[in-house]
């Protein structure tokens, strides 16, 4: 049995795993709705959990005293809070080891697909860093996604509880009917901030972690808004009303940036995948003639050479099409 069989073999073990492991949570979460709840918790902890540690885990080792063997298995795995906060963004129910190990199988099944059918060796191992990266490279625009849609929901969200502040709720009780009333992705980060306040943590500690977990300046706007208010006092629904306002004529404005950039940004692209894709194309149409680009010397300093010309002009072109709002 030659190395390449045993990584192969070995990825597809690492495959076998893990997708073990994401029916059982699909099972899991189906099922018992309580663990359910329960894991998204420990997820929400994880990814935000920044501040007020203290009794966040005292939170978390209550829970885990009542929980199953395997939920404690599960839960104590060493954990990373970037990679958590992502997977919530993209909505997974896993863990981070869990991720780390289906990555890991995904790039020796890269590396073994690049071997036996690319004719160089060295384009397995690019092979396999491509298919390493790719599912990290789907959470970012997962999260990308996600902040785009939180931002289109936060006036209204606001303006939700301008309206429950004058009909005589507390903003703790305008946060349960926004996580009651509105639709994802704004609804559940409001729900983990009520869960947070009802766990003992001051509203400034939960405003804290949420910012942490949705990196929005518009969301950092209004959670100073609101601990300045709850200091000083004044008209918190006037306050909202003004936030509303000025992050919905935000939106519109970089609504019009995005229309007034897309010609340059499509030009980026353009420029960015064009000898990336004539190169794919020589790969399979002349080999023989594109090889050279690696074989021979002159060849691997055209290649570094286009490469760093590449990263200049990407650069370039993100400066001249980004505007900061």
């Amino acid at each position: 049995m030659d190395w390449t069989t045993i990584i192969f073999s070995g990825a597809f073990f690492l495959f076998t795993v893990a997708l073990v492991f994401f029916l059982y949570y699909a099972w899991l979460g189906s099922k018992f709705a309580q663990k359910q709840l329960m894991r998204k918790r420990f997820l929400f902890i994880s990814a935000g959990g920044m501040h007020g540690k203290e009794k966040l885990a005292l939170y978390k080792n209550h829970v885990l005293e009542d929980a199953g063997a395997m939920e404690k298995i599960i839960f104590s795995l060493p954990r990373s809070h970037r990679l958590d906060n992502l997977l919530l963004k993209a909505g997974i129910s896993a863990t981070t080891s869990l991720f780390i190990l289906f990555s890991l199988a995904f790039a020796g099944l890269g590396f073994s697909l690049g071997y036996l059918f690319l004719p160089p060796p060295g384009s397995a191992i690019l092979l396999a860093l491509m298919f390493l990266f790719a599912p990290y490279g789907y959470l970012l625009i997962r999260e990308k996604q996600f902040l785009e849609k939180f931002d289109e929901q936060l006036p209204e969200a606001l303006d939700f509880l301008a309206r429950a502040v004058r009909s005589g709720h507390s903003v703790s009780s305008g946060f349960e009917l926004i996580a009651g009333e509105m639709e994802e992705p704004i609804k559940s980060e409001f729900r983990a901030t009520v869960d947070e306040i009802n766990m003992g943590l001051s509203m400034k500690d939960a405003f804290a972690n949420f910012c942490v977990r949705v990196p929005s300046t518009d969301l950092k706007f209004f959670t100073i808004a609101i601990l300045i208010q709850k200091e000083s006092g004044g008209n918190i629904a006037e306050i909202l009303d003004r936030i509303g306002r000025l992050i919905r004529e935000r939106l519109q404005f970089k609504r019009q940036v995005r229309a007034l950039t897309a010609e340059g940004r499509l030009s980026a692209w353009i420029l960015i995948l064009l000898p990336l894709v004539m190169l794919l194309y020589m790969f399979f149409v002349n080999y023989d003639y594109v090889s050279q680009l690696w074989t021979e010397k002159l060849g691997l300093y055209m290649l570094a050479g286009g490469f760093f010309l590449q990263l200049i002009g990407a650069f370039v072109i993100k400066r001249i099409v980004t505007i900061d709002i």
